[in-house]
């Protein structure tokens, strides 16, 4: 099964960022689970936050299963996310 990572960005400085997306791409890999780390994603394009979601997106409808940080809610991009994984009927983990 593969899960995709999705939390705040936007905002908030990169290295924090990071850390917390990496560490739920490690608790990910122990359960089992086979991640997209959307900070690890290739970035050839202008970006701009438009750009970032439409490479985050193609990823996340390849998932099974999107995992979603503390704080999602206060992200424009997550609640996008969000949405679609619902709409596509991804588990929806936490």
């Amino acid at each position: 099964m593969v899960v995709y990572i999705s939390g705040k960005v936007s905002g908030l400085d990169i290295e924090v960022s990071k850390k917390s997306f990496q560490e739920a791409e490690n608790k990910m890999i122990e359960l089992g689970y086979k991640v997209i780390n959307p900070l690890k994603l290739p970035n050839d394009h202008d970006k701009t936050w438009e750009s970032y979601m439409r490479v985050c997106i193609t990823y996340l409808t390849k998932c099974d299963a999107i995992y979603m940080l503390d704080g999602w809610e206060n992200s424009k991009g997550s609640n996008l996310e969000y949405y679609l994984a619902y709409e596509l009927k991804l588990k929806v983990l936490n």
